[in-house]
């Protein structure tokens, strides 16, 4: 039997994963954040508390999902929620919204959040912690590292390699083969016909810099 689900964060992208939530026939026990009070309600779901929650003796009866996205100059934010979770043993479930279509064999690890209308196609690899996001495509034999964020209607032709932590913004296309590596960023829009050194921040018509934190 699943066990409830307690989703870290409130925002934007929380409702987007509740919803999935609620889709999938997963009970949600509450959320988790420190912004709001607890006991109050938010969407419906109860406030449980803050991180502190975590540390309870309640916490290993549950599953966990980040409502976390990209938080512009936060972008560790959620890498760092999945790997608290992570050392403290608790189960991070994969989400596929029932709107998604994700090939049979595609390789999925623990804390993959897939989202309405993204078409994962087979032979393709995503790493823990992977979001795919609305509309997005992944072609076939792609392989997405942990924590990269493909963001709304982005295209992945087949075979490209995206490295850990990598974030390609909505509506980019890599063509096929490309390789993305970790850490860099994709702007939105953009086309990409060749490979990304680690690190760094692709923006079309001009040259790629280094990402500076």
């Amino acid at each position: 039997m699943s066990k409830p689900v307690v989703m870290l964060g409130h925002g934007g992208h929380a409702r987007v994963v509740l919803d999935v939530l609620q889709l999938t026939g997963r009970q949600v026990a509450g959320i988790l954040t420190p912004d709001l009070e607890a006991g109050c309600i938010w969407q419906g779901v109860s406030v449980l508390g803050g991180d502190d929650w975590l540390d309870s003796a309640a916490a290993s009866h549950h599953a966990y999902a980040l409502g976390v996205g990209l938080v512009p100059g936060r972008v560790g934010w959620r890498p760092c929620l999945f790997r608290g979770l992570r050392e403290r043993g608790l189960e991070m479930p994969a989400l596929i919204h029932p709107g998604a279509i994700v090939a049979r064999d595609v390789l999925v690890r623990e804390g993959v959040q897939i989202m309405a209308g993204a078409v994962v196609q087979p032979g393709a690899r995503l790493g823990a912690d992977v979001l795919v996001n609305t509309g997005a495509r992944i072609d076939h034999d792609c392989a997405i590292g942990a924590h990269a964020h493909i963001g709304p209607g982005a295209i992945l032709c087949g075979e490209v390699s995206v490295g850990e932590g990598v974030f390609v913004g909505a509506g980019a296309t890599l063509i096929p083969g490309v390789r993305i590596g970790a850490g860099a960023q994709v702007a939105a829009g953009a086309v990409v016909v060749r490979d990304i050194p680690p690190g760094m921040r692709h923006i079309p018509g001009r040259p790629q810099r280094l990402i500076e934190e």
